[in-house]
């Protein structure tokens, strides 16, 4: 891969990195200061990895497609199986199990509830790599979701945000909320507040954002700023100009979408020839392929995925309206930008969470009270070429859509970055951008969980031909599903009554679709990951649940 370097920039941010923590704590100059790069983390919600544009997609992204050319896609980036794990291993920058999120705070099991680890929000022994960067002179920003605690303590400025708004709960309607709906936890600067009537999630995130940088521009200060959207996460509703424009386009169905996602990504070299791409599931009396559907359930499941494309389009065009105010106030050439999804696609269909009252015909389907999922088929089609969806720990569940553009480095135009990189890697890399040293396990006189993840501005920079060493080992699990992967090795576990529930392994140098299971012909090596998976366990404090998950219970069906 052919890279550029812009040394005096670099230059300047290695002398900062080779000791800034402390230079910057007896007091940097000014202008030193002055040089230190933005630094905007834009987070999708239930966002698939081949949805936008620079992935293989359909869907128009413009702005991400501009992003991807300014900068390069990371294609082996590694997230949790669902939402709040993946925020808590952002922040924190150790894993998930540690920092809080050993599951979700709505799913924790009797057998984990009190155990360290399992709090159900962002721990006291977490660091937060915003309050150490706040810590440093930077102003610290959060539009949108949270989710990582409720209470007082634990919300956005307890954690190092200077100024916040934030949805505290894992998800909520997109406009306004219907009286008598359960409307969420909105905060702002930590205090509740009501919407506004004009509410759309990502307008009214991008607009805070905004708001918040420019407030405080004048003093000259770099800053971080976390745009947390929930779009596209369910319940599914855009703007009905959005919706518009796709009107019509997913009436082939499942297979023919997915058939040209799978085209793009070969000719973008996501997906290289003579390796593996995981098929649909089997048609079931739930699941049912989309020759089985009658015209009416046909129109129900394309207006949901016309209404996830308008998700999701939406969503470019206010990344779009942040990058255009940087660079219309001579911010964006000194602006480090990370985009990424918090989990794979989301292919569950809760109906628990679905209000009574929801209108869901045909021609009320995207509007505020409506309220309905996109469902398996489609999320097949959303992780694209990868097996399963968000809440597995196959790589349907944990790989991200991921585009970085750093300033002083670009790749070459398609440029692909391979080597794997994981949620956890962001932390390091932002703290050495920003110049701020890693407090390792001690911070304002407490003992708090380290670091596990490791820059990736070296990577990105070209000097290093991976983030991590070969023998690097990657484990996770979520309601029990679980997997281990070290190089291109990797064990799965995943629950029934989807998964096998046993060990499986899979060769990722030839099988990155996990198609074929070698754990009978392997064992040798089956039992070495094995071995790894228990030191994992040990490490992380992993206390696999107990009891029901309604995530994982029922088997995968199509919308709602």
């Amino acid at each position: 891969m052919a890279v550029k370097i812009d040394f005096p920039r670099l230059t300047a941010l290695a002398l900062l990195c080779c000791g800034v923590g402390s230079a910057l704590a007896a007091g940097t100059e000014a202008g030193a200061a002055a040089r230190r790069p933005n630094i905007l983390l834009i987070l999708a919600d239930d966002l698939g990895y081949s949805d936008i544009r620079p992935y293989g997609g359909e869907i128009d992204t413009p702005n991400l497609d501009e992003l991807a050319r300014d900068g390069v896609r990371l294609t082996n980036f590694h997230v949790a199986p669902t939402c709040s794990p993946t925020r808590a291993a952002l922040l924190s920058g150790t894993d998930h199990h540690l920092a809080g999120l050993g599951t979700m705070a709505e799913l924790i099991q009797p057998n984990q509830k009190g155990q360290p680890g399992y709090e159900g929000y962002l721990n006291d022994d977490a660091l937060s790599f915003p309050a150490l960067l706040r810590d440093a002179g930077y102003h610290t920003y959060l539009a949108g979701k949270w989710h990582l605690g409720l209470d007082g303590k634990h919300r956005p400025p307890a954690r190092g945000f200077e100024e916040s708004f934030a949805l505290l709960q894992g998800g909520g309607n997109h406009f306004a909320t219907p009286a008598g709906w359960n409307a969420g936890t909105y905060v702002d600067n930590g205090r509740e507040v009501k919407l506004p009537a004009d509410y759309f999630s990502s307008n009214t995130f991008t607009d805070k954002l905004i708001a918040f940088i420019d407030k405080h521009r004048a003093d000259g200060q770099p800053f971080f700023a976390y745009a947390a959207y929930t779009a596209p996460h369910w319940p599914l509703q855009a703007p009905p100009e959005a919706i518009a424009k796709y009107k019509g386009r997913y009436d082939g169905g499942y297979a023919a979408i997915r058939a040209e996602r799978l085209e793009r990504q070969r000719r973008l070299g996501l997906v290289e020839a003579g390796k593996s791409v995981h098929q649909p599931l089997p048609a079931t009396a739930t699941l049912p392929d989309w020759n089985s559907l009658n015209p009416e359930q046909r129109a129900l499941e394309a207006r949901r995925m016309e209404t996830y494309a308008a998700l999701v389009d939406n969503l470019d065009a206010n990344i779009g309206r942040l990058v255009q105010y940087l660079k219309d106030t001579g911010q964006y050439d000194n602006t480090a930008i990370f985009f990424l999804s918090d989990n794979g696609a989301e292919g569950h269909v809760v109906p628990e969470f679905a209000p009574a009252s929801a209108n869901n015909r045909l021609d009320n389907i995207g509007k505020a009270d409506s309220y309905v999922y996109y469902g398996a088929r489609w999320a097949e089609v959303g992780a694209t070429p990868f097996r399963y969806s968000k809440g597995f720990t196959t790589e349907g569940g944990v790989i991200s859509p991921a585009i970085a553009r750093v300033p002083g480095v670009t790749g070459a135009e398609g440029g692909n970055r391979k080597a794997l990189a994981t949620v956890r890697d962001l932390a390091p890399t932002f703290l050495q951008l920003a110049g701020v040293a890693d407090p390792g396990s001690r911070y304002k006189g407490r003992d708090v969980h380290p670091i596990s993840g490791r820059s990736l501005l070296p990577y990105l920079q070209g000097q290093v031909a991976s983030p991590h060493p070969q023998d690097y080992v990657l484990g996770e699990e979520l309601f029990g599903n679980r997997s281990i992967r070290q190089g291109d090795w990797k064990i799965v576990w995943s629950e029934k009554p989807v998964g096998s529930g046993r060990w499986e392994l899979f060769d990722l140098a030839v099988d990155p679709g996990e198609t074929t299971d070698l754990a009978a012909r392997q064992p040798a090596r089956l039992a070495e990951l094995v071995a790894l998976w228990d030191g994992y366990v040990k490490e992380n404090r992993v206390v696999l649940p107990e009891g029901r998950n309604i995530y994982l219970e029922r088997p995968f069906s199509i919308g709602n």
